[in-house]
């Protein structure tokens, strides 16, 4: 074989790298971006952490407003904070994988940085939470040793500076989620909020089923007024849910297919059926124990299947380098682009 025949022969045969016959072609296969490492142990902080705040918030703003009628309210809503909250630094640091690391995100205040602010904010959220669940059992006669001491702490003061923390705590994971380059998470702007409305709702949802549980519940307002919160946040949550989906554009395929499609569809289904529970025992003439507790369980469970189905999102379209390409394009309004065109 001639010499120009031997390249014409090679040219046509596109081997790897720049030997391609369209450069594009050239790492069709190979993904832009480095797989997130977060897995179960971050979902179940996501999860368990937005419990905590949301059933924080409950707390404090019954504690700070709902008067004398609401303290029980307050005081389960306190506990249910403390307990979801136990396994979220051991999760964290897990994931972590050096625990000085999480000592170290606390040198600096940086409320630019989503993480540094997270980190900040559960430091902040869990040390309120303990004393206030400290203050609560010495006046239950529980600390018998340090109970004088932890009574003079004032509970609606507590309860009144516990509100911001819950706040960032309750939200920041979605923002967290959507300042990473994965296209599934930053693409859409309402991710910080639909994490947020999951709070609330779980954690609405977590404080009733333990009312009923633990029989702490004095009255049918109490679960009335949990029942309300939980129609409403869940509402949002579905709404938000249904907003991020559709201003996702073709980023959200990874979340629509395979075991993550049907975690999501799975979280829109048990929203769906909690709302129609919540709606029957609310027009019944008294609360109905069996349809709040019911409800109560699917909240949860959409807010798991949410937070994991979100996830897990991440590693797929981490290697969908088409859809990596498509969310790089420059858009109306990104940074560094300049004025669009």
């Amino acid at each position: 074989m001639d010499l120009p025949s031997l390249i014409n022969e090679t040219y046509k045969k596109p081997a790897t790298g720049a030997a391609h016959t369209h450069t594009r072609d050239a790492y069709r296969d190979v993904p832009i971006l480095k797989r997130p490492t977060w897995n179960h142990e971050i979902a179940a902080y996501f999860f368990f952490g937005g419990i905590s705040a949301g059933a924080a918030l409950i707390g404090s703003l019954a504690e700070v407003f709902g008067g004398e009628e609401r303290q029980k309210l307050a005081r389960t809503a306190h506990y249910v904070s403390f307990a979801t909250l136990l396994p979220c630094p051991p999760l964290l640091i897990d994931d972590l994988g050096r625990p000085e690391r999480f000592h170290h995100m606390l040198r600096i205040f940086k409320p630019s940085s989503p993480m540094n602010l997270g980190s900040w904010a559960l430091s902040i959220h869990g040390a309120g939470a303990t004393l206030t669940v400290m203050a609560m059992l010495a006046r239950e006669g529980k600390l018998p040793l340090v109970g004088g001491l932890f009574r003079l702490l004032p509970e609606r003061l507590l309860g009144a500076l516990g509100i911001p923390s819950s706040f960032v705590l309750a939200g920041y994971t979605g923002v967290l989620l959507g300042t990473t380059s994965i296209p599934v998470w930053y693409t859409s702007q309402l991710l910080g909020a639909l994490f947020m409305a999951s709070a609330m709702s779980t954690g609405a949802a977590a404080v009733h089923l333990t009312s009923l549980v633990t029989e702490r519940e004095v009255n049918s307002d109490d679960g009335r007024a949990l029942t309300r919160i939980g129609l409403v946040s869940g509402a949002t949550e579905l709404a938000l849910l249904g907003g991020y989906v559709a201003t996702s554009g073709q980023a959200v395929k990874p979340l629509l297919q395979g075991e993550t499609g049907r975690l999501l569809v799975g979280a829109a289904a048990a929203l769906v059926a909690a709302a129609i529970l919540d709606l029957g025992s609310l027009r019944s003439r008294r609360q109905t124990r069996g349809l709040s507790v019911v409800a109560g369980v699917a909240t949860l469970a959409a807010g798991a299947m949410l937070r994991w189905g979100v996830v897990r999102a991440g590693k797929a379209s981490a290697d969908d380098r088409e859809g990596t390409l498509e969310a790089m394009k420059p858009r109306k309004g990104s940074p560094g682009w300049g004025k669009y065109k």
